[in-house]
């Protein structure tokens, strides 16, 4: 009889352990789906809205609305982004056929809004080729940064709520500085009429 209940005590642990594992299993199996389908449709949403900045900036163009400020309402773990062609933020007195060339310049705001006091951060992702001597600078102007992406590491700080922060960023393309950068300026001012990127503004 003792055995018996032994038996039956053994078999009952063997099933409760079993029982504990599909479910854990189980769990796990519509977690992992669970994360899957996030994260599509986070990438889709991504897409959505990079698909929706590109359209914006084609129809401010179209449109002639002043790209020269962005604004930007930031949000605390949120990542906002906008499009830009530097185009439209050429300078009238070195404007050149409406494109970017050697000896053009000009400059664009970012324009930041907060509802509550937190740190920010700008990002920047270029869409197509870069003429190799366009340079960006912001208040210093003896400090340039060859890429918008460099520029955007010294980009961060703190916004109080409700003010308006203004961070300038100005570009230009010298021209007749070296022989070799004459050569090179003159190659790309022949197959690089525009230069389109994202702004990314992220609160946290």
């Amino acid at each position: 009889m003792q055995k018996r209940k032994k038996r039956y005590i053994i078999i009952m642990i063997i099933l409760v352990c079993i029982i504990f594992f599909m479910i854990n299993f189980i769990r796990y199996d519509f977690l992992q789906e669970d994360l899957l389908f996030f994260q599509f449709l986070s990438s889709r949403n991504q897409s959505k809205d990079i698909s929706n900045v590109r359209k914006q900036v084609v129809e401010n163009e179209e449109t002639n609305i002043n790209a020269k400020t962005i604004f930007f309402d930031v949000q605390y773990q949120k990542t906002t982004i906008k499009a830009l062609n530097l185009t439209e933020t050429l300078d009238n007195k070195t404007l050149v056929y409406e494109k970017i060339a050697p000896g053009t310049s000009g400059e664009f705001e970012i324009v930041l809004n907060a509802n509550q006091n937190m740190n920010y951060k700008i990002a920047f992702e270029s869409e197509n080729e870069k003429p190799t001597n366009l340079q960006f600078y912001t208040t210093n102007e003896e400090k340039r940064y060859a890429t918008l992406e460099n520029l955007g590491e010294i980009l961060t700080g703190k916004i109080i709520r409700n003010e308006e922060k203004i961070i300038p960023v100005y570009w230009e393309w010298k021209y007749e500085t070296t022989q070799g950068q004459n050569k090179q300026d003159t190659l790309e001012a022949k197959k690089i009429r525009e230069y389109h990127f994202l702004i990314y503004v992220q609160g946290y």
